[in-house]
């Protein structure tokens, strides 16, 4: 089962809490960004403007008496995205420009008990002294807005630079190096551990939800100079979307200097608490944790599952279990199965008593591997296929990093510090203490 390798490029998803601007000297279109954002119509459209939806923003309102309208940056399902100004600020504060998300009025109401405002607003009052604290993506502010459409949520953010996907995207091969790598990997570790210690658990963590900061915040104005705001009729009888200019779709030069790169993990919008799950059903579908995909109990080491394989694409750009035979068959869950049980074994009886009785019964064996494949290895994990022209040190080291982070049972899922003792990360890594993993080598 091989087409593992990713597909480069693409249009970027634009649907977190916040644009981006990464730090640099020459502005420059993302690879893998569609000009058809000129097109308003690919964006919500008309028809996501009327009760209980989206609120009709103009650039230039001022909202909760502080936060001016500067540019649309983002929107999705359920939100627009909205780079403001902060009225509070001088001109020239480090953080005179925020994000600004606004969601539609039914998606969050006793119908639509959605968690984001309560996590994010427990993430950042809890324990500031934890590493990990300073890799999340913070709430900053929040409050209502009543609109014509209905009551809305509204939550302010630090505006992040661009995702891990445009990132990628001017790296050779799209593939971070192994310093860059290992640095994000205890950053994102680092977050999680500090999530999962105030009892949340992500269940969305991909490329998209994962922001590069903003080390220059004079570029931001840079950003604002090189695309003029568009002309908006309010006198029309109907709202027109405008089409939005994500930060995340522009990178610049210094992105390449590992040592100025850092991250925030974002969009906390369908995480959950450990005692409380919004829905059973998590992870993008190719990025699922064993448990969620055989409908199994799962718990905050679901989240270690999901960065593995996010890992193994951003280091190798091989998407560890695309579900599929080649890149011509659309995602079959058993070849999914079957992709796990080749590069991690079997799945463990216990972990199959807990799955739903009628999936467990149609995809699998009695020995935990899957019905109908042929049990010849496939490939391994440190083949040329997935590791070419990595050294042998670091391919060895990657390899038992991921096999430390994914075990198939959750209940053999290491503690975070077990899991940053690994050598690839750095040998002595403390939870606790400063970041070994971020010094050049």
């Amino acid at each position: 089962m091989d087409g593992r390798k990713s597909e480069a490029g693409g249009t970027v998803a634009v649907e977190s809490q916040n644009g981006g601007l990464s730090e640099g000297r020459d502005a420059l279109p993302a690879a893998g960004v569609s000009e058809s954002l000129e097109d308003p119509g690919i964006e919500e459209g008309y028809e996501s403007y009327g009760p209980g939806l989206f609120h009709p923003v103009y650039i230039g309102d001022v909202y909760n008496g502080r936060y001016e309208v500067l540019r649309k940056i983002g929107w999705g399902q359920y939100s627009t995205v909205w780079m403001v100004k902060d009225l509070t600020k001088e001109l020239g504060d480090a953080d005179e420009f925020k994000a600004l998300k606004i969601l539609a009025a039914d998606s969050y109401n006793e119908e639509a008990p959605v968690f984001e405002r309560e996590i994010l607003t427990h993430l950042r009052e809890a324990d500031k002294s934890h590493v990990g604290y300073g890799s999340i993506c913070h709430l900053l502010d929040d409050f209502e807005l009543q609109g014509p459409n209905g009551t809305h949520v509204c939550l302010v953010f630090e505006l992040m630079g661009e995702t891990l996907r445009t990132l990628r995207a001017i790296f050779p091969g799209q593939m971070l190096t192994n310093t860059l790598t290992r640095k994000l990997a205890y950053q994102l570790l680092t977050a999680l551990d500090y999530a999962h210690d105030n009892r949340v658990i992500h269940t969305d963590i991909k490329p998209d939800n994962i922001f590069v900061k903003i080390s220059d915040r004079s570029k931001l104005q840079a950003y604002l100079d090189m695309f003029p705001a568009p002309v908006q009729d309010k006198t029309a009888p109907r709202y027109c979307p405008i089409p939005s200019r994500p930060l995340s779709g522009f990178h610049f030069g210094e992105s390449l200097y590992t040592s100025k790169i850092n991250i925030a993990l974002g969009d906390w919008g369908v995480s959950s608490w450990t005692d409380k799950h919004l829905t059973e059903l998590i992870q993008p579908v190719t990025l699922r944790a064993p448990e969620v995909l055989i409908g199994a109990p799962w718990d905050l080491t679901t989240d270690w599952w999901n960065l593995g394989v996010v890992l193994l694409e951003i280091f190798r750009g091989v998407a560890m279990f695309p579900g599929q035979m080649d890149q011509h068959t659309p995602y079959d869950l058993a070849v999914h199965l079957a992709q796990i049980v080749d590069f991690f074994g079997p799945f463990p009886k216990a972990l199959l008593d807990q799955g739903n009785p009628e999936i467990v019964a149609r995809y699998f064996n009695d020995d935990g591997t899957i019905r109908g494949w042929d049990l010849e290895p496939g490939l391994a994990l440190d083949d040329d296929a997935y590791m070419d022209d990595l050294p042998q040190e670091n391919r060895e080291a990657f390899v038992e990093f991921l096999y430390a982070l994914m075990k198939i049972n959750p209940a053999d899922r290491l503690p975070t510090q077990e899991i940053v003792d690994q050598d690839w990360i750095r040998h002595g890594a403390k939870i606790k203490g400063s970041n070994p993993a971020s010094s050049e080598q």
